[in-house]
C-alpha cells in the first residue's frame, strides 16, 4: 500500500517458513506482484490461492476483509483480479 513492493515481498515470503498453506500470504503476494506488473509471478500465487481454496471468491473476501477503507479494499480487488482471481 505504500509502493515499497519489493520490500513488501521479501517480508511476505517469510511467512512460507512458518505456514506454507496460508491463503494470506499468496493473497499478499498476487496483489503486490500485479502491482508490479510481474504478471506471471501473480498469476502463479494465485494459482496457490485456489489451491489451498477452490471456492475463494473475491466477493466474499471483500465482504470479510480486514481492510475497512474502501479505496484500500478496491486497490486490493483490482490488483487480485488482474491476478486471475474471481
Amino acid at each position: 500500500m505504500t509502493g515499497r513492493f519489493e520490500e513488501a515481498v521479501r517480508h511476505i515470503r517469510k511467512h512460507f517458513s512458518f505456514q506454507p498453506n496460508n491463503i494470506w500470504p499468496h493473497l499478499m503476494l498476487a496483489a503486490t506482484y500485479s502491482k508490479m506488473g510481474r504478471e506471471e509471478e501473480a498469476r502463479a500465487e494465485a494459482t496457490e490461492v485456489l489451491r489451498i481454496n477452490p471456492k475463494f471468491s473475491l466477493d466474499f473476501w471483500a465482504k470479510t476483509s480486514a481492510y475497512k477503507e474502501q479505496s484500500v479494499r478496491d486497490n486490493l480487488l483490482n490488483a487480485l483480479r488482474k491476478a486471475g482471481l474471481k
